[in-house]
């Protein structure tokens, strides 16, 4: 029998390494994520019962704690090195609930390289309960959160939205970030753009240097620009401005050539440019955004090959520490490349900003006390990997150099009333900019762009002047957030935190909550009307301030500073002061009110707008238009609603006829995802195909459609029909089990029966394996990524899962893929609705 120590550790990949470095006294094993949790089926918690939890071993764990007691029985020790966060601290206790504890111990890993796993190991600590207390209550408030709102959100705008798809849930934190996102776009939405001018002027030096300079100010008045004018009223905000108008500019320019061009006054001050603290894992999450555009998903996947490669520290941290071992490191690298001029006499501390227990201790860095080149990753793992690498080492590099120094020049010229200003600088010495500058990719070219040379100018001298352009610009909306700047929103406000950014937004976006186009998060009318019902009645809920004192206080019971009880009653039960979500519960819903979109602008009409059942329309009187899909919540002002009305008339309803059978009418319609068939008031309906001209449709086609599935005819063997119909991803036959796209010309309202049996029978042509990632740790089961028909997927050869866009197949980690596996075995087959005719 074995007598190994054994190393429990979360991830296969962690486990290879480390046991790489450990030897053959050790064996491994990887729990892979959580092993207990709520139970899926019920509430799990007893509110009345000091909210005990009733945690459950998850159905495929239960391999692994067999497996474990079996090979305890004969080790000398049970070592749990699960992740060095909240979750893992969860883990870790959970693992020690159901195996002896008089073997365990605890261990941390900050980073897998050599010294880290062996260091760590050299220091046995014992579980942190507060971390574990802290977890317990996050997971009962999110539960409570989840399975008493969520419900609440189905009985009331599910079951009157046919359109939408996926299941509506509110969350502590999810709806929050919602929440932040619909502020933004009310502010889009009430926003008023202005028109506006200013002057350049092209002068030239006696020695006949040519630069530019801006009007600055008028009749010693400032002139204004885009961030001076109220972004709702278009009004200014302050009284020494003047908002140039096109004809004013005009005749500036005119009387300027008639007068002279003087220096009034050259000034020079230093400045001094500090290099940005190390990464924590909001700020690696906006950089590599920013540089290479990542998202936040797939920037945390890599991040977490990279830590159990052991190239980078622990990747959820908001410490932006640096270890004495990590700065000596840095410090070698920056002498040897670069010389003691870019050394500095000291080393930089710097600070968190977060008081919190929760994460690793230190900031995102490269592993180890010496860090890997840059060249070595490059040749040793795949080129994303390389990249972030890369930033990751350049930053840790660059914030233990000298700060950058520089000289600004500022340059006055008169002419007679208008005063014109020309601004310059110079870098004296680069310091870290020489390895790295926040939101740049090439330190060269940001030397470069940092410098603007102005000519040898003195007060008093007169210049020429070759050309005056008039600047014509315009107010700017406020931007939609980014997933980079929804991250660092969120960290502003103290909701969410490391562990949770990336998980929040890829939720939002998985719900249609909120759409990622060209990287602007753009909320959808379900969001308007979800966060509206949060608001008036859960408004606690998705009031950013609320949440963010929540993470404090579970922060707070994370350090031992407070007891989770008397925090998880208020919650529920509330007090006088506070109210809790048992009250909350009681509110009468008002569905209309939260289905209401508000529109901005002079009401001039009685015009209406709102999420229906079918997705969002304006209405006037008897006329109704749907809003096309490609509008945002914050495009729908009054104006833009009567546009809709006027000037969209194939947005409109329009009878085609009525059906032989019912005597119904049968009504084109356009909604939030394309043109339908609807047969009058009932909910049955058919989407128009893509490529059919909606405005040849008639009544035959209609009927058609309406008609389907289509018997084509009897398999000649079988005796089985066989069914054409139009689906979500297209057209296909149907034949018992068999399915078969359909290709080329045939639909499924003309295909002939040979053709489908032809097309039956060529069907079973295998997807290709895209990548073969990993065993499944319960199963053994080989774990690929396939490429199907509807798109890739992961197959374990008995179940596929999608991957429904949230992950991408090229870097879709083995953990992601058995966390999908173990998801669609844990639903069961998916049940099949009979269409209601």
């Amino acid at each position: 029998m074995s007598q190994k120590s054994i190393i429990i550790v979360e991830s296969p990949a962690k486990a290879k390494t480390i046991s790489k470095y450990l030897g053959d006294e050790f064996e491994v094993l990887a729990c892979v994520g959580h092993v207990k949790d709520l139970p899926r089926g019920s509430l799990g918690v007893d509110v009345d019962n000091d909210f005990t939890m009733e945690l459950v071993v998850l159905d495929d764990k239960k391999d692994f704690f067999k497996t474990l007691r079996k090979k305890a029985k004969n080790s000398p020790e049970i070592i749990l090195a699960t992740d060095p966060d909240r979750e893992g601290e969860a883990i870790a206790a959970h693992i020690a609930s159901e195996v002896p504890d008089t073997k365990l111990s605890r261990v941390q890993f900050t980073e897998i390289t050599n010294s880290g796993v062996k260091g760590g190991m050299e220091h046995r600590i014992e579980i942190d309960e507060n971390l574990v207390e802290a977890q317990r209550t996050r997971r009962v408030i999110d539960r409570l959160v989840g399975y008493k709102i969520s419900p609440v959100l189905w009985s009331t705008l599910q079951k009157n939205m046919s359109f939408v798809k996926e299941s509506l849930s509110a969350g502590r934190v999810q709806s929050a970030a919602l929440k932040i996102i619909i502020d933004r776009e009310r502010k889009r939405s009430k926003f008023k753009q202005i028109t506006y001018f200013g002057l350049t002027s092209k002068l030239t030096t006696l020695d006949e240097e040519i630069f530019n300079a801006r009007l600055y100010n008028l009749d010693s008045k400032r002139v204004a620009r885009g961030r001076d004018f109220d972004q709702e009223s278009g009004e200014l905000t302050k009284n020494n401005l003047i908002a140039l108008s096109e004809s004013q500019a005009k005749a500036l320019v005119e009387e300027l050539k008639l007068g002279p061009w003087v220096v009034s006054k050259v000034e020079e001050k230093p400045k001094t440019s500090n290099p940005r603290p190390p990464f924590t894992t909001s700020t690696l999450q906006q950089e590599a955004a920013r540089k290479l555009k990542f998202n936040t998903r797939k920037t945390m996947s890599i991040a977490q090959r990279l830590y159990e490669a052991g190239y980078i520290t622990y990747m959820r941290t908001d410490s932006t520490h640096l270890s004495g071992e990590a700065i000596s490191a840095a410090r070698a690298e920056i002498k040897k490349l670069f010389g003691d001029d870019f050394l500095p006499a000291k080393p930089r501390e710097y600070k968190s900003k977060v008081k919190n227990a929760q994460e690793a201790h230190e900031a995102i860095r490269p592993a180890g006390r010496t860090f890997r080149p840059i060249e070595q990753g490059a040749n040793t793992i795949s080129e994303e990997e390389a990249k972030l690498y890369e930033l990751i080492w350049k930053r840790t590099i660059a914030c233990q150099m000298p700060s950058a120094k520089l000289k600004q020049t500022t340059v006055t010229i008169e002419n007679q009333n208008s005063e014109f200003r020309a601004n310059g600088q110079v870098i004296l010495f680069p310091g870290y900019m020489k390895v790295y500058v926040e939101g740049k990719d090439d330190p060269k070219s940001i030397i470069a762009n940092k410098e603007n040379v102005l000519p040898e100018i003195k007060e008093n001298d007169h210049l020429g002047c070759d050309n005056l352009t008039i600047d014509e610009s315009t107010t700017k909306p406020p931007a939609r957030f980014t997933e980079a700047s929804l991250v660092k929103e969120m960290e502003a406000n103290g909701i969410g935190r490391p562990s949770t950014y990336s998980s929040i937004i890829n939720k939002i976006q998985q719900k249609d909550y909120v759409r990622n186009n060209n990287r602007s998060l753009t909320p959808t009318f379900l969001a308007v009307a979800v966060t509206q019902l949060l608001e008036n009645h859960f408004e606690p809920l998705v009031d950013v301030k609320f949440t963010a004192q929540m993470e404090d206080g579970l922060d707070a019971i994370a350090r031992g500073d407070m007891k989770s009880l008397p925090f998880m009653k208020e919650f529920y039960f509330g007090t006088e002061s506070v109210l809790g979500l048992l009250k909350m519960l009681d509110d009468k819903i008002d569905i209309p009110k939260a289905c209401i979109i508000p529109l901005n602008g002079d009401v001039k009409e009685p015009i209406i707008a709102r999420v229906g059942n079918y997705g969002p329309y304006i209405q006037h009187g008897d006329v109704r238009r749907n809003i096309p899909d490609i509008l945002a919540p914050g495009d729908i002002t009054i104006d833009k609603a009567m546009e809709i009305l006027k000037n969209n008339p194939e947005n409109a309803d329009k009878e085609l006829g009525s059906d032989p059978a019912s005597g119904q009418t049968i009504v084109f319609k356009v909604g939030p995802y394309g043109p339908y068939i609807q047969l009058g008031d009932t909910k049955t309906r058919k989407s128009v195909p893509k490529g059919i001209d909606v405005n040849s449709l008639d009544l035959e086609y209609a009927l058609a459609l309406l008609a389907l599935p289509r018997h084509v005819g009897d398999h000649p063997d079988s005796g089985e029909p066989i069914m054409a119909d139009y689906g979500r991803y297209g057209p296909y036959l149907k034949m018992g089990k068999q399915n078969a796209t359909l290709k080329g010309t045939e639909t499924p309202l003309d295909i002939t029966l040979k053709k489908a049996i032809d097309l039956l029978a060529n069907r079973n042509k295998k997807s290709s394996v895209m990548r073969t990632l990993g065993e499944h740790p319960k199963s053994g089961e080989t774990l690929v990524v396939k490429d199907g028909r509807y798109g890739p997927y992961i197959s374990d050869g008995k179940v596929n899962a999608s991957l429904n866009n949230l992950f991408e197949p090229e870097i879709i980690t083995l953990q992601e893929a058995i966390e999908l596996i173990d998801e669609k075995r844990a639903k069961g087959p998916t049940k099949k609705r009979r269409k209601k005719r």
